[in-house]
């Protein structure tokens, strides 16, 4: 399990492949912090994989916090 799997474990954003699609995110933009999207993703296909998840309308961005700040908490 990768730290990102380990991070976000528990998150529930409505179906599977959102959750997997964060954690990518996540892992993406962690290795190149000051990248665009573009920059960070591996290739377009990926690309437009993140952008159509960060347009979702279905969950807001403390929803994909909180498993982060669970995480946090019990540290």
């Amino acid at each position: 399990m990768g730290w990102a799997e380990d991070e976000f474990r528990g998150i529930a954003l409505g179906d599977a492949r959102r959750d997997r699609r964060v954690v990518q995110l996540v892992e993406r933009l962690a290795e190149r912090p000051t990248a665009s999207i573009p920059g960070a993703c591996h290739g377009w296909a990926e690309t437009q994989a993140a952008y159509r998840f960060l347009s979702q309308e279905t969950f807001e961005w403390m929803d994909i916090l909180e498993p982060h700040r669970q995480c946090t908490r019990e540290r």
